[in-house]
């Protein structure tokens, strides 16, 4: 905690008029991507509880509270919203648009995670109504979120959520190249062959990848480099031939 560095610094902070300046509200919202049993990229949405927005779809999240880091407070709103804990979650952006709430000025600090499926325990809770994950698609008019029970459209989300996800999506696509993130999608880590990472990247960036030219990337990026190592096993997948086994050192 910061100090007075004298007695005129610390008059001024004690008699320092902390409504001199309009403060916006600050909350925090956070992206969680997954992939499901067919390898097709899913988002975590809940359903608004109250209002406003009420029975709409959004963004895991909610308002920081004073005593805690904004790091703290996403992981906090994570856990109550989803029941997820320990997810590592990193901030992509902050959305600032002046009416992008109707009750306040709120400002909105985005975060985004990588999760296996199996580690989804999906609990709608606080002011959620439902929590569920949608598989997505696009059309003319935007993206088209496929769930269990609903569909959604871009049009449909609450707040300006369908901007954070838009922007989530591309930064995904944009750092999966240079970051790690792809091996988070994995569901073990420390068992998994080239093929399943390859498929991984497809899914992400939306589009074929030469087996020839990923092999060459992963073993220049992940083998020699060190962050990946064989198992001495093999893995054999549906309908593919038997394949070596990869870890992840951590």
């Amino acid at each position: 905690m910061y100090k007075p560095e004298n007695k005129e610094e610390e008059t001024f902070l004690a008699e320092y008029n902390a409504d001199k300046y309009p403060k916006p509200s600050v909350t925090l919202d956070i992206v969680i991507f997954t992939l499901d049993e067919k390898n097709e990229l899913n988002v975590l949405l809940i359903k608004r509880k109250g209002f406003p927005y009420k029975d709409h779809w959004a963004i895991p999240g909610g308002f920081l509270n004073m005593d805690e880091s904004i790091d703290e407070g996403a992981a906090r709103e994570l856990e109550e919203e989803t029941g997820l804990q320990g997810i590592h979650i990193e901030q992509f952006q902050t959305f600032g648009e002046v009416d992008r709430d109707p009750r306040m000025r709120v400002i909105s600090i985005a975060y985004m995670a990588f999760v296996p499926k199996s580690k989804l325990n999906l609990v709608a809770g606080d002011d959620a109504a439902d929590a569920q994950l949608f598989k997505i698609t696009y059309d003319l008019n935007g993206f088209v979120l496929i769930g269990e029970r609903n569909v959604v459209k871009e049009k449909e989300f609450a707040f300006d959520h369908a901007e954070v996800l838009r922007t989530a999506l591309m930064r995904l696509r944009n750092r999966i190249d240079y970051t790690e993130d792809a091996f988070d999608f994995l569901k073990n880590d420390q068992s998994f062959t080239m093929y399943e990472l390859r498929k991984i990247f497809e899914t992400v960036k939306g589009k074929a990848i030469d087996a020839g030219n990923f092999r060459k990337e992963f073993i220049n990026k992940y083998i020699n480099t060190g962050l990946v190592v064989e198992t001495g096993e093999t893995v054999v997948e549906k309908g593919r031939k038997a394949a070596k086994a990869f870890k992840r050192k951590k």
